[in-house]
């Protein structure tokens, strides 16, 4: 039992800059309301084999690795816990200069949260749709990164 969760957003930032923020994990810690802590386990720049121990509010403390990276259109992170995820955000222009993000989410349950999971899964895609806006928001109010044309 698998549940997929997919968000789209516009960001009025460059892929690159989109790219560079968000896919270190350990950025989210300033822009998501929901995570409580993120620390990088790992040494060395974000890439491929780049682990965080993780707390969001809706679950345990998780360790997550990025499974793939590849500037700027595309990063996975995946982790275990009573419900594993598999998040891959890719990244392409858009018409007005700036980013078209798009999250795929991949849900899984294990053991007694299978019971709990329809009712979770339903919560989690409302919430998921508001971190992408929280993305976009953090995005579009950093001034050390430059604005789209479309956005002059």
């Amino acid at each position: 039992m698998t549940a997929v969760i997919d968000n789209t957003v516009e960001i009025a930032r460059s892929p690159e800059a989109v790219f560079d923020y968000l896919a270190d994990q350990g950025n989210e810690i300033h822009w998501n309301p929901d995570c409580v802590s993120m620390e990088k386990l790992t040494e060395g720049p974000v890439g491929v084999g780049t682990r965080f121990r993780a707390k969001w509010k809706q679950g345990p403390t998780v360790v997550s690795e990025c499974t793939q990276f590849e500037r700027p259109r595309t990063w996975q992170y995946e982790n275990g816990g009573p419900i594993s995820v598999v998040l891959t955000v890719t990244l392409e222009r858009s018409p007005t200069g700036g980013s078209r993000m798009t999250s795929h989410g991949e849900w899984t349950p294990h053991g007694w949260f299978r019971l709990v999971f329809p009712v979770f899964i339903r919560m989690m895609r409302r919430a998921e749709r508001g971190v992408l806006e929280n993305a976009r928001r953090a995005l579009e109010g950093r001034r050390d990164v430059a604005v789209t044309p479309a956005t002059r």
